[in-house]
């Protein structure tokens, strides 16, 4: 599979700038727990060595909706908590106002004000603006992992998790000021398709710049059946 990035791409040159607004912000970002460590750890272990873990399978769905994951029928059910595997991507400090609408990217943290050196350092051939806002945005358009292709449902198993993993850690994880990573909000059971909500503000959000009619996805949609073939379903929750 073409995107196989283990966790987000942080460029040296902006790691000070986002742990600095994380810390500003912190209220938004939660320190990684012990249990979380561990999971994305293994997610990444995972990924390094199968780029799609084992129990999962991505699947094309028809309808002009692209792919989609599961969890494969032979498995075990994915018990509520559990770490999925963290999104990956490119994380960039871009204006607030620059449109993005390639349908994978995250707005990690907003209404950042960043002075005349962090300005230049960015966007040395745009002119300083003392009151320009910036976002913190994470981007898989052109690298990431399995998780780009996990589709958007309003009834979500899936929840994301913004998190900090310290320098200090059990599993030599390499420190991160922020990552979002997937968990499960409910136990997901053999067969079912793994949904994230990307947006809080209706469907038409999300599928909108794909130009894609909204879809009412749930779990159950789509499922794979015990010969790992995609059977439709229902889109009732």
């Amino acid at each position: 599979m073409k995107f196989s990035l283990p966790r987000q791409i942080l460029d040296k040159k902006i790691f000070a700038l986002v742990s600095k607004e994380v810390e500003k912000q912190n209220e938004m970002v939660i320190s990684a727990s012990k249990k979380n460590l561990k999971g994305l750890a293994a997610a990444l272990s995972k990924i390094t060595d199968h780029t799609l873990p084992k129990h999962l399978q991505l699947e094309k769905l028809g309808n002009n909706l692209g792919m989609g994951v599961f969890l494969r029928s032979d498995s075990c059910p994915i018990l509520k908590g559990e770490v999925i595997a963290p999104y990956s991507g490119i994380i960039t400090i871009v204006p607030s106002n620059d449109p993005n609408e390639t349908g994978y990217m995250f707005e990690l943290l907003s209404n950042i004000h960043l002075n005349r050196e962090e300005q230049l350092l960015l966007h040395p051939n745009r002119p300083f603006h003392p009151g320009r806002l910036y976002s913190i945005q994470l981007d898989a358009l052109k690298k990431g992992n399995f998780t780009r292709f996990i589709n958007h449902s309003s009834h979500p198993n899936l929840i994301a998790h913004l998190i900090s993993t310290p320098s200090k850690n059990p599993y030599n994880l390499e420190p991160m000021p922020i990552e979002v990573i997937y968990i499960a909000k409910k136990t997901i059971h053999p067969g079912e398709q793994l949904l994230i909500s990307y947006e809080n503000d209706g469907e038409n959000n999300y599928w909108g710049p794909a130009k894609i009619k909204p879809f009412p996805m749930t779990p159950k949609t789509f499922t794979l059946s015990p010969d790992f073939i995609v059977v439709k379903g229902s889109s009732v929750s």
